[in-house]
């Protein structure tokens, strides 16, 4: 409790000194230490939703009623299928906007082959090996865990020329080593834990194919940041059809029905013996977020939304 209060009252003298009108979180419990400051200094604050509060807060969404968060946030940037989650709530369908997917193509953008190579012979993956990928927070809440029994489903096929690099840290680490050794994939997967942002371009540049895969996945910045690397990603198209929004047939592959982390298999076993087509995909992935899912759109987009509540 003391670190929240020291927080508050750091980012309540910050605001103060540069005069903030309006502060945008990204967060659960960031959207709560906002919303305290933001009522102190009568400022508005409004809440950026990155994934689907049902899913992945669950605590902060059950008692979203209950300690009234939606009274701390003016307005909520986000899409329909999370729109419909805080409207459960009670939050109101006039404080939400909609923003389209987006993704920083200058810092997720293609390497060369030359330098691809040599990066992952660093991480002693084989030439011939095809490599799945996770990137961020490692957490039990998250879909790095299906990822893993992703690996499992692929020895269970017959398949062993596969590598899956986990890049990223956090509290489930340590239990997630000890799941994937339980499955017997110790020699089959490499964890970077947290690594400096200027590396993270080339660990996903040494992958291959990065999947995302639960139910009903909403969105997910490993998608896009992966795209934009022009490396072809997995999900499932979900009852809520978020994926669909930014995922295309012509560069990404959206799976259907219960059994996914068993058709993801399948699918990965084709994709490694066709290495042109895997190039030809991430060509259209990378094209498709230059054109269609700048961050100048997005912004211009939650400009308009500030300009009209002065």
């Amino acid at each position: 409790m003391w670190k929240l209060i020291f927080i508050i009252n750091k980012l309540t003298n910050y605001c103060k000194k540069e005069n903030t009108r309006f502060i945008i979180s990204g967060s659960g419990i960031g959207s709560v230490i906002c919303g305290i400051v933001a009522m102190r200094l009568n400022i508005r604050h409004y809440r950026l939703i990155g994934c689907s509060l049902k899913q992945v807060e669950k605590t902060l969404f059950k008692f979203y009623k209950v300690f009234r968060i939606d009274s701390l946030i003016d307005g909520y940037f986000g899409w329909p299928a999370v729109f419909l989650e805080i409207q459960e709530k009670g939050v109101s369908k006039l404080k939400c906007f909609e923003l389209n997917a987006a993704v920083d193509t200058k810092i997720f953008y293609p390497l060369k082959s030359k330098k691809i190579t040599d990066f992952r012979e660093k991480l002693g993956i084989n030439s011939n090996e095809i490599v799945i990928g996770w990137i961020g927070r490692v957490a039990e809440n998250m879909q790095v865990g299906n990822t893993v029994i992703l690996g499992r489903e692929l020895i269970k096929l017959g398949f062993t020329s596969f590598k899956i690099l986990i890049v990223g840290g956090g509290p489930w680490l340590n239990s997630l080593r000890k799941i994937t050794s339980n499955l017997g994939l110790d020699n089959y997967t490499i964890f970077s834990d947290w690594v400096p942002m200027n590396q993270v371009n080339s660990y996903i540049n040494s992958m291959d194919v990065i999947p995302l895969l639960e139910q009903d996945p909403h969105g997910g910045s490993i998608l896009r940041e992966s795209m934009s690397c022009g490396k072809v990603t997995i999900s499932v198209d979900g009852p809520s059809k978020v994926q669909r929004d930014f995922m295309k047939p012509s560069f990404s592959i959206l799976l259907k029905g219960n059994d996914f982390i068993k058709e993801a298999a399948k699918t990965i076993i084709r994709l490694s013996s066709d290495p042109e087509i895997r190039k030809t995909m991430g060509k259209k992935a990378r094209l498709y977020c230059k054109k269609h899912l700048s961050f100048n759109s997005q912004a211009k987009s939650i400009q308009k939304v500030l300009d009209e509540s002065i």
